[in-house]
């Protein structure tokens, strides 16, 4: 060896650990907010599991612009009142949950552990707040059912796949096993240019390595050193030959060149671009009744044509800065609603998800009118840590919206009213106008 190549590896053996490692919380209990979380995961993971979960759409600017905006709006508490009792309980679509938080739908959970949704699930369940499973979950929806008590809050996620009979009996089987609401996410008609995950496509190889659990973990201490179980694959619904799919919903199926794609277009190979808003029908039929949950309204025209068309429910959600690079923040297309279209609010729950990581910032939400707040990738970073990293993420929501409720001079959510915010600064992004109601011109065509 040349005395060169001997320099070379003596530097690369005393190479100092990376300041991200170095400062990453080795616990769930070490975490002391969301954002810990995410940097535990970006050292527990590998590259290809960290890429699916972190991606977001071209050059990451409605990334940052999702947590930059609540820094627009400042708070204006009330002081000199009794704030001893604080209760955080809140009724969504008919169900009680503790707190105005769920689980949004995330997909490929067994990336980072073992038990993967099946951890969401049981968080859901012992803290009493929904969770919205994924369409593209890496455990069946049917398992995850099983897994919890009945009065457990779970709701599925759907893709409407092109062909609808496939859909339709995903949705009679979600019913039959208990689920509560569909949530039928619109803003995915085709896959965004995420280009962390397109950096590591799932070629065979990248399958191969994706197939176990001590592959996708750089320091897996629950993982097993064998294939995943079976009996619970059916992660990235629409990637059917891979080994790491055996088990897929008949909802989905792949497309021939699926196997070669990114994670992400792999998986929306099925999804049906030609939905529309007369389908709501069609799904509330199919599921027999559920509630309608509409996912990934990004503009006030929309919000008024989902209370028109009856969904239960609407998502604020530019689908976690994932899908169009420069779409609005859900707490911008709130206050774009309250402009132009207030009368929303009387008429179904308006939900919100995307970059939300404190308390605060569901208080912000909460104060401007929406009834819960979702929140995705913090809970999968968590499942680095397995049911311990969940349970510690709702704890810590609980504890922050306890805390910055009471601060806020409010002792419940409809205490919390739009008056205790400054919202001048983020005002001046809003849209303008023109404005032309879509319903009302719908009204006047009959």
């Amino acid at each position: 060896m040349s005395s060169l190549e001997e320099g070379q590896k003596i530097v690369e053996v005393a190479k100092p650990a990376s300041t991200a490692a170095s400062m990453a919380p080795t616990s769930a209990a070490a975490c002391l907010n969301l954002d810990d979380f995410e940097k535990a995961a970006e050292t527990l993971l590998k590259s290809k599991a960290w890429a699916y979960y972190r991606s977001a759409a071209d050059d990451e600017r409605t990334f940052s612009w999702n947590r930059d905006a609540f820094s627009t709006i400042r708070f204006r508490p009330r002081v000199l009142r009794n704030v001893r009792p604080v209760d955080l309980t809140t009724s969504i679509v008919g169900h009680r949950s503790t707190m105005p938080v769920y689980i949004s739908p995330a997909a490929m959970g067994r990336l980072a552990h073992t038990e993967g949704e099946k951890c969401l699930a049981r968080t859901a369940a012992a803290h009493g707040i929904p969770y919205i499973v994924s369409a593209n979950s890496s455990v069946s929806f049917e398992d995850l059912a099983a897994e919890v008590p009945k009065d457990t809050l779970l709701f599925y996620q759907l893709y409407v796949n092109k062909d609808r009979a496939k859909s339709e009996d995903i949705l009679r089987r979600v019913a039959q096993a208990g689920y509560k609401a569909i949530c039928v996410t619109v803003d995915a008609p085709v896959a965004g240019k995420r280009e962390r995950d397109e950096r590591t496509k799932l070629d065979d190889a990248a399958a191969a390595d994706l197939s176990t659990q001590a592959s996708v973990r750089r320091a897996p201490p629950n993982a097993p050193d064998g294939p995943q179980d079976k009996k619970s694959q059916g992660i990235a619904q629409g990637l059917g030959s891979l080994p790491f799919t055996r088990r897929l919903p008949a909802n989905c199926q792949p497309t021939p060149a699926a196997a070669s794609e990114s994670v992400a277009a792999a998986m929306f190979s099925y999804v049906d671009p030609t939905l529309s808003w007369a389908d709501l029908d069609w799904i509330r039929r199919a599921s027999n009744g559920l509630p309608i949950i509409i996912k990934g309204i990004q503009c006030a025209e929309d919000a008024a044509l989902a209370a028109h068309y009856g969904a239960a429910a609407i998502v604020l959600s530019n689908h976690g800065s994932r899908q169009l690079e420069g779409a609005p923040s859900s707490i911008e297309t709130l206050l774009e609603i309250r402009k132009f279209e207030p009368q929303v609010f009387e008429k179904l729950e308006v939900w919100c998800d995307g970059g939300y990581r404190r308390g605060t910032d569901v208080l912000k939400a909460i104060a401007l009118g929406a009834r819960c707040v979702g929140f995705g990738r913090p809970f999968m970073y968590a499942l680095a840590f397995g049911d311990e990293g969940t349970q510690r993420v709702a704890t810590i929501l609980r504890e922050e919206l306890k805390q910055n409720t009471r601060l806020l001079g409010a002792t419940k959510m409809s205490e919390v009213l739009p008056s205790m915010l400054n919202t001048t600064e983020i005002e001046r992004n809003l849209y303008s106008g023109p404005y032309d109601s879509p319903v009302q011109t719908i009204l006047t065509k009959l």
